[in-house]
C-alpha cells in the first residue's frame, strides 16, 4: 500500500466507523419471540395478588439541581434507610415492605422515586446525568437529616433500584452508607445473577447498545437518550407513573459501572443480599459467585419465593430487620 493510500485509509477510519455506529443505532430490531414469557405472568400474578398496602403521600425534596423529588416516608427515628424500587415502575409497590420494616427495625425508611420513574419523573425514562441518582440519593439524606438526630445511614433497593444502591454504595457520594440491602438486585447481564432477557421481562436493544458507546470513543453523546432497554409491563398494571423504556442514560445511570466485579469487592460496609427461589427474572443463586468477592456481603436466599413477591414477603422483612438492628447495635 503507497503512502498516500494508508493516509486516506487513517483519514476516512473515523468517517466509516461513526457511520457503522450510527447504522446501528437505528438498526430495525423486532420485538423477540420470548418477550414478556415467564417474567410477564410472575408480575401479573404479582398485580393480581391485590394485597398490597396503602402507599403514604408523596412527600418533596429540593434536589441540587433545583428539582422537586418524590419519596415516601415510613416510621421514625434517627436512623435511616433509603430505598429504590424496581424497574418501569414507582416506589408505591414497596410500601409493605417499608412500612413492616420500619416498625420492626424502628427506624425511618424512605422509598425513593428514581429520576425518570413515577408521577412527577422529570424526562420518562431518561436522566440529564448518569451520576443524577446517586446525587439524588445524597440530597434526599441530607433533607431528612436536617429534619432531625443524625443517626446511621443505610442504603438499599429492590431488583434494578439493588443496582442503583450498589453503584452509590461504590461511588463517591456521601453520606457513606453504614450498610446495603439488596432484595434480588440486578448485578450486570454478564454476572452469574443473570438471566437472557430476563426471563422476558427486558428487551435491550443491542446494536443500538453497541452504536452509542461506539460513539462515546469519539466524545459524541447526541444519542444518548434514545431508548434502549423496554420492559414487559402488564397493561392491568398501568397507573400512569409505569415506566416502560430506558434510555442508555437512565440505564447506566441505576446500574453498577461497567467493572461489576471492582464495584462489589469495592463495598466497605456490611451487605445483606436476599435472593428468591424461585427468581424467574434474575439466578438468585448466582447471587452467591457474584458476592463472594467480599468477605462483607451475606447471601440468603428465600425458599419458594419469586422476584416480585420477595419485595412483600415476611422473609425479607424480617431478615432485613434483623441485619438493621444489628448495623444500629454497632454488633
Amino acid at each position: 500500500m503507497h503512502l498516500s493510500q494508508l493516509l486516506i485509509a487513517i483519514a476516512t477510519f473515523p468517517i466509516v466507523f461513526v457511520g457503522l455506529a450510527v447504522a446501528l443505532i437505528f438498526w430495525p430490531v423486532r420485538r423477540p419471540a420470548g418477550f414478556g414469557g415467564a417474567a410477564l405472568a410472575d408480575f401479573r400474578r404479582f398485580v393480581a395478588r391485590g394485597d398490597f398496602a396503602a402507599a403514604p403521600p408523596e412527600q418533596r425534596f429540593v434536589a441540587r439541581d433545583g428539582a422537586s423529588r418524590a419519596y415516601r416516608l415510613y416510621g421514625s427515628g434517627a436512623d435511616l434507610l433509603v430505598f429504590m424500587h424496581g424497574s418501569g415502575g414507582d416506589s408505591a409497590y414497596l410500601a409493605r415492605f417499608a412500612e413492616g420494616l420500619a416498625t420492626a427495625a424502628g427506624l425511618r425508611v424512605a422509598t425513593l422515586d428514581m429520576r425518570g420513574h413515577g408521577h412527577s419523573p422529570g424526562v420518562r425514562g431518561d436522566v440529564d446525568r448518569l451520576d443524577r441518582q446517586e446525587t439524588d440519593i445524597a440530597d434526599l439524606t441530607a433533607a431528612l437529616k436536617a429534619e432531625g438526630e443524625a443517626g446511621r445511614f443505610f442504603v438499599g433497593g429492590h431488583s434494578i433500584g439493588g443496582g442503583l444502591a450498589i453503584r452509590y454504595t461504590a461511588g463517591r457520594e456521601t453520606p457513606r452508607p453504614d450498610g446495603l440491602i439488596l432484595m434480588s438486585p440486578y448485578v450486570s447481564n454478564a454476572a452469574p445473577s443473570a438471566r437472557p432477557m430476563s426471563g422476558g421481562w427486558a428487551h435491550a436493544r443491542v446494536p443500538r447498545f453497541a452504536g452509542i458507546q461506539m460513539l462515546h470513543r469519539f466524545g459524541i453523546h447526541t444519542f444518548d437518550g434514545l431508548p434502549v432497554v423496554q420492559f414487559a409491563i402488564s397493561e392491568a398494571a398501568k397507573t400512569g407513573a409505569e415506566t416502560p423504556a430506558y434510555s442508555w442514560r437512565l440505564f447506566r445511570s441505576v446500574t453498577p459501572r461497567e467493572d461489576w466485579r471492582k464495584e462489589i469487592a469495592s463495598i466497605a460496609c456490611d451487605t445483606l443480599v436476599l435472593g428468591a427461589e424461585t427468581d424467574v427474572i434474575f439466578n438468585a443463586e448466582g447471587y452467591r459467585i457474584a458476592f463472594a468477592p467480599n468477605p462483607r456481603a451475606k447471601v440468603e436466599i428465600a425458599r419458594g419465593i419469586g422476584h416480585f413477591d420477595l419485595a412483600m414477603s415476611d422473609f425479607a422483612r424480617d431478615r432485613a430487620a434483623e441485619f438493621l438492628r444489628q448495623q444500629m447495635a454497632g454488633a
